[in-house]
């Protein structure tokens, strides 16, 4: 993931804008994550850079997603890790957020099953009349 980090940090910070609210929070945990990926210390100034001029109507989550493709699932799965922890940094939960999860996850190939635990399901409606 490191020789990717550029296109690690737009992923992140398409996540950020996942809700099209981006939160101080959320650009903050960008930041940290790509910190500890990167192995600690500061952002390259070009990185960093990066984060502050993203702009989500430019970014392509299928072909972001593909450039993981022939990645092993463990490294898909701690990348959809990395994007939940930025949905969870503006402590608000919101269905579009889930959303940009499920999509991530199809675009990186991966089964819905290795990555639900990391996105709400909604159930529509339930039967609540008792049985008889």
């Amino acid at each position: 993931m490191k020789d990717r980090i550029p296109l690690v940090a737009d992923i992140l910070m398409a996540a950020a804008h996942a809700d099209a609210h981006l939160h101080g929070e959320e650009r903050s945990a960008v930041q940290r994550l790509l910190r500890q990926v990167l192995g600690g210390g500061a952002l390259p100034m070009d990185l960093d850079f990066r984060i502050e001029e993203f702009d989500p109507k430019k970014f392509d989550l299928g072909e972001a997603g593909a450039a993981f493709a022939g990645d092993p699932p463990e490294n898909k799965r701690r990348l959809l890790e990395l994007v939940s922890a930025v949905h969870a940094a503006d402590d608000e939960y919101d269905l579009s957020e889930d959303d940009f999860v499920r999509q991530l996850g199809a675009a990186l190939g991966l089964p819905e099953e290795s990555y639900l635990d990391l996105a709400a399901t909604v159930i529509d409606e339930i039967d609540l009349t008792p049985l008889r």
